[in-house]
């Protein structure tokens, strides 16, 4: 089978959970199967629409340049036809018998389209809610949750992020455009996916039928965890891994440390700092939080996939403080298979995933009270360290999620055939 995965970055330019699941689904297709990978990239040096192909880990990709010198409306956003009839060569090149889109982000929606007009069946994975909400994680600037769209509130939130398209008196004229076209768009698609049970909510409370959602959770490789070595240290050692973004919650986490206030307690932020949207200081804002606390707060910065089981094997308990819904949480699974106590909000795919108590500790999302108290809890009880590393937990390896795509792809290649 001919299978061609569609994702908005790839490695090795960006490095975020949607492209390493995208890399490990890659290679164990790779076993039997050819696979393409089409993304975009962003190199000033290279022409717009250029069209570099190259390999990652034996897998062939090809990157589209795209630097947005095209965008004059919102429109733009999510609908090019210079971005469509590329991929469009790329569809006549490599004849794909199904077409399996991660992320549309920067690229354009109407790829769907022209892959269903090619004659391939198409799936599409949610990793996000960038489909309904133009910012992704439905939550405004201001952080606030956005558990329905409201097109009123929709419009004062792009605003702010873009001023030159909202705010002039056509925003919920453009809004519904965008929402007619994107949920028909959603109900073309051969089949949908999504990788946890709250996020097909999230999706069915936009409009579409539950039924046409299938929940196929993420695998990990299990291979780098199986021999972590346990570094000892004279503190203990709280830690947080992934983006450093607003929505993931790192002031909160910095605030609860403070409010812990235990001089033989350190915290561990590996991760690189991301701009987000219209908030382009956030580092310097979790600097100068930081700051009080000298060098019991540590920022490691970005850090290699291969370094992950070093940096788990060096923490007490790992901290995952998400603000938004998460559509599955990855950091939440790597933290099960290193065997590290996690503490996690109450919210979304990140509650789904666990049983409080038993396989890790909850705690109000947004609440620093709230997580400091969990934080005391976790250091001054080594007994319920033990049982939190101990418990049993089901983390699906890749190779599991890679063969339940495999039989849907079968199923849609012989529809679309």
């Amino acid at each position: 089978m001919r299978i061609l995965l569609v994702t908005a970055a790839f490695l090795p330019e960006s490095i975020g959970g949607v492209e390493l699941h995208v890399r490990g689904i890659a290679r164990e297709l790779l076993r039997e199967h050819q696979v393409l990978i089409f993304c975009r990239g962003a190199d000033p040096k290279r022409p717009e629409f250029d069209l570099e192909r190259y390999q990652v880990d034996g897998i062939d990709v090809a990157r589209l340049n795209y630097l947005f010198g095209d965008c004059t409306s919102f429109e733009r956003i999510y609908l090019n036809p210079a971005i469509r009839a590329r991929f469009e060569q790329v569809l006549a090149e490599f004849q794909p018998d199904v077409v399996h889109v991660h992320h549309l982000t920067c690229l354009s929606t109407d790829l769907i389209d022209a892959a269903r007009q090619h004659g391939a069946g198409v799936a599409m994975t949610l990793h996000d809610f960038w489909m309904g909400c133009p910012r992704g994680q439905r939550m405004t600037p201001d952080l606030q949750l956005c558990q329905d769209i409201v097109p009123e509130r929709c419009a004062a939130c792009l605003a702010r992020m873009w001023g030159g398209w909202f705010g002039r008196g056509r925003d919920l004229e453009q809004l519904a455009a965008y929402h007619e076209w994107v949920h028909g768009l959603l109900l073309r698609v051969d089949r949908l996916i999504t990788p946890s049970a709250s996020s097909r909510e999230v999706f069915s409370r936009y409009g579409i039928p539950r039924e046409r959602i299938t929940v196929v959770e993420n695998g990990l490789d299990h291979a780098p965890f199986q021999a972590i070595a346990r570094a000892p240290a004279d503190v203990f050692r709280f830690g947080f891994i992934g983006s450093v973004l607003p929505t993931k919650g790192v002031h909160v986490l910095i605030d609860a440390f403070a409010r812990l206030g235990r001089a033989g307690a350190r915290l561990d932020i590996h991760g690189e700092i991301l701009p987000w949207h219209e908030v382009s200081d956030y580092g310097a804002r979790l600097q100068a939080q930081a700051a009080p606390l000298g060098e019991r707060v540590r920022f490691h910065g970005r850090y290699a996939q291969e370094d992950l089981p070093r940096i788990l094997g060096a923490l007490d308990a790992l901290v995952v403080p998400s603000l938004w819904y998460e559509a599955f949480c990855l950091t939440l699974r790597e933290g099960f298979l290193a065997g590290v106590p996690v503490l996690v909000s109450n919210l979304g795919a990140m509650a789904e995933g666990v049983e409080d108590g038993v396989t890790a500790l909850l705690f109000e999302p947004g609440n620093p009270a709230a997580l400091a108290a969990q934080m005391a809890r976790i250091m001054d009880d080594a007994g319920l360290r033990a049982r939190l590393a101990a418990s049993r937990k089901c983390v699906r390896t890749i190779a599991e999620n890679a063969a339940e795509l495999l039989a849907i792809y079968r199923s849609l290649a012989r529809r679309a055939r």
